[in-house]
């Protein structure tokens, strides 16, 4: 979170290990130009990332190191199956803040899944170590309404199994966005994706409303690391981010492609 907010800007730069070298986030040095900057509030990427951040000094002194402890290649073929990847003992001798995993949830992956979610949180929570878990429901549900209900329980899996933090992919309207965060915030924070790379228009239109409606902040990469001019863009999202707004339940649509 920022000193000064009870929000937080986290930019993920564990992209590489899904992804492979992918623009903006070739090597470790490509963040160079941007990563060193206090318009972050932490940074979360995978071991060997974060070890190389810290050593060459690229981190500011106020963002935190968020280590991402699961994974899979996309050209693996389960990869919506994370499987561990780290662990507590190598976030604390790099001196993390906090620790992630990524949980996508198929027809068949939910005992694999819950089964981690409940073993990385005891490890975490006894080393002191806040976790945030980003989920993702991969069902392809057959209505939206259904779509809201998969997700709704799968944050209440999230919360039971005590993780501190939780972040999702936007949902198709505000609405929702108001009904999920008044239903869990309480319980858990709940941080929003910057999805795919979109336009600045909608990206700060969409943010506004998130947080207008509770959000604890964003959790956004390529929209960060493949932006022309990262650093101004980081400033003027922080400020949205740190901005009180008045609250509203008005159900505003919007498109994100």
């Amino acid at each position: 979170m920022f000193p000064d907010s009870q929000r937080g800007l986290i930019v993920p730069v564990d992209h590489g290990l899904t992804l492979g070298p992918i623009h903006g986030m070739q090597v470790t040095d490509d963040l160079k130009g941007w990563v060193f900057n206090n318009s972050i509030s932490a940074v979360l990427g995978h071991k060997g990332m974060i070890e190389r951040l810290i050593a060459r000094n690229m981190l500011h002194p106020s963002t935190g190191a968020i280590v991402h402890l699961n994974g899979m290649a996309n050209i693996a073929p389960e990869s919506d199956t994370k499987i561990m990847v780290s662990n507590i003992h190598t976030a604390l001798q790099l001196g993390a803040d906090a620790v992630s995993i990524q949980v996508n949830f198929t027809t068949s992956n939910f005992e694999h899944n819950i089964a981690m979610l409940g073993a990385v949180t005891d490890a975490a929570h006894a080393a002191g170590l806040p976790l945030l878990t980003m989920l993702y429901d991969k069902v392809n549900a057959p209505s939206v309404e259904e779509k809201v209900r998969r997700l709704n329980h799968l944050l209440r899996v999230v919360a039971e199994m005590g993780c501190d933090a939780v972040k999702l992919a936007l949902p198709d309207s505000i609405g929702d966005v108001s009904e999920l965060i008044a239903r869990h915030s309480r319980d858990i924070r709940i941080f929003f994706a910057g999805g795919e790379k979109t336009s600045e228009e909608v990206l700060f239109k969409v943010t506004r409303s998130a947080i207008d409606h509770g959000a604890s902040g964003l959790c956004i990469g390529r929209n960060v690391f493949q932006h022309p001019q990262p650093r101004a863009f980081l400033r003027r999202l922080a400020e949205c981010v740190k901005e009180e707004t008045e609250h509203t339940e008005q159900a505003v649509e919007y498109d994100l492609v």
